[in-house]
């Protein structure tokens, strides 16, 4: 029989759980009851937390995007502009990509997941678009318009990572030196500066946490 934990707890650690067998396994093949397994209860207890495997698999990618949030507003309002935009451009762990590109698959079957995708995306667009605007208020670059310009590297970024994560058609040096020229091109930057910057890389540690390993590049 399972502990008896207060509630808020015992959905912490259904939402942890789903999340190491999304990491693992995908969206699309995680069930209420291997969560329960994972978990080490009853297949009655994760509906009564989640009715659903649609919401339970859209709350989970929320908690873990907005795990991340803290971090990302520290970036986007102190950090310096061009380091703060290296570290945004950069590759970021394979695991977070891997999460995140299974979840654009399953946003098509799952209307949940689809609104907190659109909602999560659209706040890493602003936060860039804030990096940009700070970028040019410190006369390190130029934009006449933030928000254009962060739409636009975001769906290189998102592109370049399917490259260099899913299929390996490029690797993580030459990644980074596309995503950076195009940046460095857009916003009026001299070549170099953002590789120079030397970022860390560190968003989206999240997922690598929570599936119990590593980060792998």
């Amino acid at each position: 029989m399972a502990a008896r934990l207060d509630p808020a707890v015992r959905r912490e650690q259904i939402l942890d759980a789903t999340l190491r067998l999304v990491a693992r396994d995908g969206f699309a093949r995680v069930t209420l009851r291997d969560v329960a397994a994972e978990v080490g209860v009853v297949h009655g207890l994760i509906r009564h937390y989640f009715p659903t495997r649609e919401r339970l698999v859209a709350e989970a990618f929320d908690a873990a995007v907005l795990a991340e949030l803290e971090g990302d507003e520290e970036v986007a309002e102190r950090v310096e502009p061009v380091e703060a935009l290296a570290d945004w451009l950069t590759t970021t762990p394979r695991d977070h990509y891997f999460v995140w590109m299974d979840a654009w698959s399953e946003a098509q079957r799952n209307p949940e997941l689809l609104a907190s995708l659109s909602r999560h995306h659209r706040d890493c667009e602003r936060r860039l678009g804030r990096i940009i605007e700070r970028l040019a208020e410190s006369g390190r670059g130029t934009s006449d318009d933030p928000a254009a310009d962060a739409k636009m590297l975001t769906a290189l970024v998102d592109g370049i990572a399917v490259q260099h994560h899913a299929i390996g058609l490029i690797d993580r040096a030459r990644a980074d030196r596309i995503v950076y020229t195009a940046a460095e091109d857009r916003l009026g930057i001299e070549h170099g500066t953002l590789a120079d910057s030397r970022p860390t890389a560190a968003r989206g540690q999240w997922v690598a946490g929570a599936a119990s390993g590593s980060a792998v590049d």
